[in-house]
């Protein structure tokens, strides 16, 4: 077996140039509780990493010490429609924001079960909501849809 590196820092380089001869890589964990295709990811400062799907359906992964991941099998499923992305919150551990085909931008607090862990909601765009960001220092949301318009939102003026 030969592993061939090439330095991604040298001009003219890309990933396009790395090469593993003879090795089999295989994911380190497997999920398949998902009923439908889904693209929004997001990885929690802590680890824990959480997937959306095009049912709705969100998902929390739990590292665990054995080096395998524990799933929880109850999704945060407060949306109608695909979930098209997750941002965990910059400044609280337990929080993060989803946004959906639905038109809502919701934030949620994993301590509470998954039926009742959606805290805050809004009807964000006239259109799908494609995608959110926190902003680091202050209680705000950016979001964008397929509306064609960019909202900046204060999480002080969301309803329970």
């Amino acid at each position: 077996m030969t592993v061939h590196l090439t330095s991604l820092s040298a001009p003219g380089t890309s990933a396009s140039h790395l090469s593993v001869k003879g090795l089999k890589v295989e994911p380190l964990f497997s999920f398949s509780g998902h009923q439908d295709e889904g693209f929004a990811l997001d990885w929690s400062p802590t680890g824990q990493l959480l997937t959306g799907d095009c049912r709705g359906s969100i998902h929390l992964w739990q590292p665990q010490q054995s080096k395998s991941w524990h799933v929880d099998q109850r999704p945060y499923n407060a949306h109608s429609q695909s979930v098209e992305d997750i941002q965990w919150s910059p400044n609280e551990a337990t929080v993060f924001a989803s946004c959906s085909v639905d038109k809502t931008i919701r934030i949620w607090d994993i301590r509470a079960k998954p039926s009742k862990a959606c805290m805050l909601t809004t009807h964000a765009h006239q259109a799908d909501v494609n995608v959110i960001s926190w902003n680091k220092s202050l209680p705000l949301i950016v979001s964008g849809g397929d509306d064609g318009i960019i909202k900046i939102w204060d999480l002080r003026q969301f309803q329970t």
